[in-house]
């Protein structure tokens, strides 16, 4: 958390595995309870992706007919994050 009472992206929980699961499905819209798989607590979840929302990473699209859905994607910082992440988390692997 920075000075100000901001979330920085890292203190974000799951991050890593929301936006991996976001960038793996090529840039397909991808509805908020298929993430069930990264993290099965669904309100939870939705916190969280509001979090990544608000620092731009990802976009939230709410649906209403046929019923009500939240359809998510990546944004173009947000999968440059996912990159580096990635990069990281292997970088981190290998001094193993």
């Amino acid at each position: 958390m920075t000075d100000d009472g901001e979330v920085n992206v890292l203190d974000i929980d799951h991050v890593f595995s929301i936006l991996q699961y976001l960038d793996s499905r090529k840039g397909e819209d991808v509805l908020a309870s298929e993430l069930r798989t990264v993290m099965p607590n669904y309100g939870r979840m939705m916190t969280i992706v509001r979090q990544l929302e608000s620092k731009n990473l990802i976009e939230i699209r709410v649906e209403t007919r046929p019923r009500k859905r939240y359809i998510l994607s990546l944004t173009e910082k947000g999968r440059i994050v996912s990159k580096k992440l990635l990069a990281l988390d292997r970088l981190i692997a290998s001094w193993q």
